[in-house]
This record gives structure tokens, C-alpha cells and sequence, in this order.
């Protein structure tokens, strides 16, 4: 039979001499089956990042813009909003907050950080949104664009952090909060980290494009309201600012009397006192609506109080100084070592002294506001503020005053004790025995209460309060013309003004 002879020809014939059977040549092995072509019969692969991830994802974008909302509103010291902040931040010189948002660093440009902020999870919540609306195609390339963008958030929420650290020395809470959201939406957008490539794949497909001009057109849209919302808050803070009446007021009742008066008469005296306060109501109220005649009014009503004060006597010897040794315009401070303003006052002033051509010479005497030492706080305000004021006075004896002092103001201090002050002293190469020795011995105690009672004499109810050539100062910003006056008065040229 042919088959069987094809089929034992198909085999290796068994060994042996007697085989007769001459083999026949292997046949060549058959093709592999061709492949499925693809896409058929087989699933589409399984995205790397789900819907549940990036809905998490643009969640916790939208908690992060409520969070920068409220430090937006904060910063332009909507009462509302001030009173939610001050709950977890702390209220006044306390609030790290406050501190944060009235520093220099809290804008860019004269547009507040935390509406950049709010502007950024926005965009990034709005892409992750609508790429739910779009296929699974889209999903990759929307979670690599926004793992990108969070990367370079969380770059900037380090530096900003740093700057809370070395600059202002304060930190504001929910700053933080919206730094570890970034953190969270970032390891939630994790798996994303392979998928660079599909960002430009994704724009080739229709699904892709869409999502993409969609987040444009509202990125651009949240853009216009962001700026509209901020120059509205702006604008309201202004009003506040300038305007102590709130509103306009109602125009006054017309005092004139149906008939004429009759000259010399009782009527007329008061009809002419009438028109004189509505006209000085009138010229009250243009004041208060414009801000720079509003500053201008203030400056020289603080200035018409620093000549009427009396020149007071304050005791400078042995008190630690800078600048000019016994320069003709002698500054004294009093100044309390956990008060956040002093701590400003204190950067200005390092950085101001140095460039008054020997005329100036700053005193520092104590003043903290902490019951425990100072009879005249009802409440402590400062707690602590009593042991690092004597750890000065301690490290005077040390010839070393000023290194403490900017140790202290450039430490994060919270209810300082005794062990902290002496740690303090040590990093600022001071002896740490002797310090603990006179903290021990309470030796300050005394030159502490005679400057806070000098202070009381001199008027000094907070801090930071400064004296020039003896005069309380009014107002703080009207520090630099103020000195700038006193050399005129003493037949100096003005001092140099301080560097930007």
C-alpha cells in the first residue's frame, strides 16, 4: 500500500548490515502557522494609569486649589478667610502664615504666589478631568504630562521652602499642605513615569487632540479668571486700605434756611461753621480715597508727632551698639527676641547700618513681651522671650552680643527654655558653661527689669519700638526720612539710601 511505503519512507529505517532499503531524504519541516494579524483576537494592553488614579489625581488638585484660594484671599486680608487661617496658623505675630504672606517673597512680580498656585492645580485638575472623557489611549499620555508637571511643582515648592527657612525664618502651615498634595498627586501619576513617548502619540489620534485644545481653551479661561479675581481682591483691599469711612458718605442734610439770614446773626454764625466742616469732610474724604494722598497725610502726621515728642533720656552706656561709635544720630531699639517684625527690623537694620557713613549708631536694649519678666504685659505674648532677652545680656559679658543676636533671629524658636538659650550660645561659638552659669545665677535679672522699666517710662507698649536722638519714632516705614530729617537738623547731608 502507497501510503504505508510514504510513511515508513518518512522514517528512519532501523540499523543493520541486511538493510536493503535505501533512506530517503528527510522532508524539510513545515512552516510555522502565520501569526494572528494584530489587534485580532487579542486585548488591547491595560493602560498603565487607571480612571481611579487620575480621578484621585484631580482630586486632590481640587483640595489644593481650595487650599492656595484661601491663602490668596488671606494674603489680600479678606476678614473671612484671615479668621480660617488664623485657626490653623495661629493668630498675629504668631501665625507663620501671616509672616509668609506679608514677606516680600510671597509674590513675583506683584502677582501673589498662591494665585500661581491655584492656577496651576487648576489647569492640571481640568487636563486630568477631561482625559476621563476621552479613551484609554489618552489616559498615559495626560498622566505623563501632569507626572511632569508635578515633578516641577514639587522642584519649586523645595525652593520655596527653602526660602521659608533661610529667609523669613517662619512657615506657614498650609504652604506646606499644598507642597504635600503635590507630593500625593505625583506618586498617584507614578506609574506614568515610562510613558514619555505616548504624549506625542496621543496628539496624532482625534481622542488626544480634543483633550489637548480642550485643557488650552481652559487653562486660557482659568488664566482670565484668576487674573479678574485677584485684581477684584486687589481692589478690595485698596478700598479698605483707604477708605476708613467703607463708603461715601451720604451727602449732609443742607443746614441753609429758607429766607435769608441776617448778617452778624446767631443763624449765619452757624450756617458758615456748616459749610466749613462739610468743606473739611469733603477734603477728609478725597484724602481717604487716594492712596497716595492717604500715605502722604499719614507721613507727616507721624512727622508732626516725632517733633512735638519729648526728648527722652535713655541710658546707652554699656548697652550693645553698632555702627558708628558715638555718631551724632543715635538709634536705640527695643526689641523682643521672638517678635517676627523685630526679627525684619532687625535684617533691615543690619543691612542699612553699614551704609550711613559713620553717623548712625544703632543701641539694642530689651523689651520682651513675656509676663514673666515684664510687669507690664497682662498676657504673655511671647513665651520664652524672657530667657533669650537675659541670654543676651549673658553673652555681653561674653563680648559676643551680636552673634547671639543673630543667631537668635535666624533660629525657629518656640517657647524657648533655658537649655535652648545655652544651646543657641554654642552655636554661636560662644562659651556654653559660662551662659548656663549666668542663666543659673539669675545675675541679669536685675539689668533686664531696668531697661523694661525704662522702656515703660519712654512709652514703649510693643515691639519693635525705635528712639532717634531720643524722640520715639511714630511709624516704622518713615524710619529712613526721619534720620534723613535729623541730619538736616544737625547740618548733615542726608544718609545714603538703602540698597534694594
Amino acid at each position: 500500500m502507497n501510503i504505508f511505503k510514504k510513511k515508513a519512507a518518512a522514517e528512519d529505517p532501523p540499523p543493520g548490515p541486511t538493510s536493503t532499503t535505501t533512506p530517503a531524504p528527510s522532508a524539510p519541516p513545515p512552516p510555522p502557522p502565520p501569526r494572528s494579524p494584530a489587534g485580532v483576537g487579542t486585548a488591547l494592553p491595560r493602560p498603565h494609569v487607571g480612571r481611579v488614579r487620575l480621578l484621585l489625581a484631580a482630586l486632590v488638585c481640587v483640595i489644593s486649589a481650595a487650599t492656595s484660594g484661601l491663602l490668596l484671599l488671606e494674603h489680600h486680608g479678606e476678614p473671612r478667610a484671615t479668621a480660617a487661617v488664623n485657626q490653623v496658623c495661629g493668630e498675629g505675630a504668631q501665625s507663620g502664615c501671616e509672616t509668609v504672606a506679608r514677606s516680600r517673597y510671597s509674590e513675583i512680580r506683584g502677582m501673589p504666589l498662591a494665585a500661581v498656585g491655584l492656577l496651576f492645580v487648576l489647569s492640571v485638575g481640568s487636563l486630568l478631568l477631561l482625559s476621563l472623557l476621552a479613551g484609554a489611549e489618552s489616559h498615559d499620555a495626560v498622566a505623563a504630562l501632569a507626572l511632569l508637571a508635578f515633578v516641577l511643582a514639587l522642584a519649586v515648592d523645595i525652593v520655596l521652602l527653602g526660602v521659608q527657612v533661610v529667609a523669613i525664618h517662619a512657615f506657614c502651615r498650609l504652604c506646606l499642605l499644598t507642597y504635600a498634595l503635590n507630593a500625593l498627586a505625583l506618586v498617584l501619576l507614578l506609574p506614568a513615569r515610562r510613558d514619555g513617548a505616548v504624549v506625542g502619540e496621543a496628539v496624532t489620534k482625534r481622542d488626544g487632540r480634543l483633550v489637548f485644545a480642550g485643557w488650552v481653551l481652559t487653562t486660557l479661561a482659568l488664566a482670565a479668571g484668576v487674573y479678574a479675581a485677584e485684581k477684584a481682591l486687589d481692589t478690595r483691599q485698596m478700598s479698605r486700605t483707604t477708605s476708613i469711612l467703607g463708603a461715601a458718605p451720604a451727602p449732609l442734610p443742607s443746614l441753609l434756611p429758607a429766607r435769608p439770614l441776617e448778617p452778624g446773626s446767631e443763624a449765619q454764625r452757624y450756617q458758615e461753621e456748616a459749610r466749613v466742616a462739610t468743606e473739611q469732610a469733603r477734603r477728609l474724604q478725597e484724602i481717604l480715597d487716594d492712596p497716595k494722598k492717604l500715605e502722604q497725610y499719614f507721613a507727616q502726621k507721624a512727622a508732626r508727632e516725632f517733633d512735638a515728642n519729648p526728648v527722652f533720656p535713655i541710658k546707652t552706656d554699656g548697652v550693645p551698639s553698632k555702627g558708628a561709635p558715638q555718631g551724632p544720630i543715635k538709634v536705640v531699639e527695643f526689641s523682643d527676641f521672638l517678635c517676627p517684625f523685630c526679627r525684619s527690623i532687625a535684617g533691615a537694620l543690619a543691612g542699612y547700618i553699614p551704609q550711613t557713613a559713620n553717623r548712625v549708631t544703632l543701641y539694642f536694649k530689651n523689651y520682651p513681651l513675656d509676663s514673666l519678666c515684664n510687669p507690664n504685659v497682662k498676657q504673655t505674648i511671647h513665651e520664652g522671650a524672657c530667657w533669650l532677652a537675659m541670654g543676651g545680656l549673658c553673652a555681653q559679658e561674653q563680648n559676643a552680643f551680636w552673634p547671639y543676636h543673630d543667631k537668635v533671629f535666624s533660629s525657629p524658636l518656640e517657647k524657648p527654655e533655658m537649655k535652648d538659650v545655652v544651646q543657641i550660645a554654642a552655636d554661636a561659638g560662644l562659651d556654653a558653661a559660662a551662659m548656663q552659669s549666668c542663666l543659673a545665677a539669675g545675675r541679669m535679672k536685675g539689668r533686664l527689669a531696668a531697661q523694661i522699666e525704662e522702656g515703660r517710662e519712654g512709652g514703649v507698649n510693643a515691639t519693635p519700638t525705635l528712639f532717634i536722638n531720643g524722640k520715639r519714632l511714630p511709624r516704622i516705614n518713615d524710619f529712613v526720612a526721619t534720620v534723613d530729617k535729623e541730619a538736616g537738623r544737625l547740618g548733615l547731608p542726608p544718609t545714603p539710601k538703602p540698597a534694594p
